[in-house]
């Protein structure tokens, strides 16, 4: 199952791929996610780094990243979701998928999703959807990543908007001399 996630989680970037208008919508609704959620998105689909390199990049738990994950396809998912299943499924099959990305996924608890597959039918067809959904937001993270800010750490920004705090009021002085 896992050689199987592998060549899903992470397709190569196209970038002649066109801006539809789905695409558009992911973007937007992935934009309106808080700051740090995005950086740990891009920093996956983007940089293709695991969960534990972007753990250690930003400096917090590895589970951290994985509910973060989570919370951009639970964010993705609605209106996009199909509606032959119940949104509770969907949601188990988000985390289903997020988590056997995660190196902190074990034999046991992979046995016990192919048990969750074999249950119901649904559950298939939502694992499926989750999967289809990770492959479409990879133009949304190639738009929200086209400038390389989610490959700076947390610290530059500080930084940065200090000096331009500092330039800025620099800046007032001199016109208030004047």
């Amino acid at each position: 199952m896992s050689s199987q996630l592998s060549s899903l989680l992470h397709m190569p970037i196209r970038p002649d791929a066109e801006a539809t208008a789905q695409t558009l919508e992911l973007t937007r609704r992935l934009g309106k996610l808080p700051r740090h959620i995005r950086q740990v998105f891009l920093l996956s689909r983007l940089e293709q780094l695991s969960h534990s390199e972007i753990a250690s990049f930003m400096g917090i738990a590895a589970d951290k990243v994985e509910r973060a994950m989570l919370r951009v396809m639970h964010h993705a998912h609605r209106d996009l979701a199909d509606t032959h299943a119940p949104l509770a499924i969907h949601d188990q099959a988000d985390a289903w998928y997020i988590h056997l990305q995660s190196p902190a996924a074990t034999a046991s608890q992979r046995i016990e999703f192919r048990h969750w597959i074999d249950a119901d039918p649904a559950n298939l067809a939502a694992f499926q959807a989750s999967e289809r959904l990770w492959r479409q937001l990879q133009p949304a993270a190639a738009l929200l990543g086209a400038s390389g800010w989610h490959r700076r750490k947390r610290r530059g920004y500080l930084g940065w908007y200090l000096l331009t705090a500092f330039i800025g009021s620099l800046m007032v002085t001199a016109e208030a001399f004047s």
